[in-house]
């Protein structure tokens, strides 16, 4: 029996950063709000000077990109941690930062969930067709989060709650894996990446 974070998902494909990224610009790039929060809270001059600039600090595109399916997305996207981004990782004490997974999130910040506009859209219209962007800390034996924060938190909410999204199809998630040395680099990100995180 498989008790790697791995053997919960379904290997599919291998892919390139290009591509990831093309998927990710469909679904959070070409949204006027998404753009406008790029230039308007962020600073930048747009969503993929942005997010490209938080790509680059992780070297995505020099790194091999595999795509898998989750086919438990209630069971195993609740346990991935939180990325190197300020806007999540603020709910710990900094000692703790990069520790807690967005189940953990829920249960000892369920107020702020609950009342962040973003997760609670997700959580009563979850998009049926999603893709994560994630690290695999191998030495963990860890899902670290990129992209898809959101739509995590909105997953593990309705855990919480006892009910559950009902998905039609299994979502994504397209990983990278690291190892210590690389995966200490991606945290020491934190608070932020340059002008902003999210």
């Amino acid at each position: 029996m498989n008790t790697s974070i791995l053997g919960q998902l379904i290997y599919t494909d291998r892919t390139s950063w290009d591509e990831v990224f093309r998927v990710w610009k469909l679904a959070e790039g070409s949204d006027p709000e998404w753009q406008r929060f790029a230039r308007e809270e962020k600073g930048y001059e747009s969503w993929d000077a942005w997010r490209g600039e938080q790509a680059a600090a992780i070297h995505a595109e020099r790194r091999e990109w595999v795509l898998y399916d989750i086919p438990k997305p209630n069971t195993t996207i609740p346990h991935f941690l939180m990325g190197p981004f300020q806007g999540w990782q603020k709910h710990y004490p900094r000692e703790e930062a990069h520790t807690h997974s967005f189940a953990d999130l829920v249960v000892d910040h369920t107020d702020w969930v609950r009342s962040h506009d973003g997760i609670q859209a997700r959580a009563s219209h979850f998009p049926e067709q999603t893709q994560f962007i994630g690290i695999y800390a191998v030495e963990e034996d860890r899902i670290i989060l990129f992209e898809g924060h959101h739509r995590a938190a909105a997953i593990a909410l309705r855990v919480y709650e006892g009910n559950p999204i009902s998905f039609s199809s299994p979502p994504t998630i397209a990983l990278t894996t690291m190892n210590a040395a690389d995966v200490a680099l991606v945290r020491s990100l934190l608070p932020g990446v340059a002008k902003g995180e999210v």
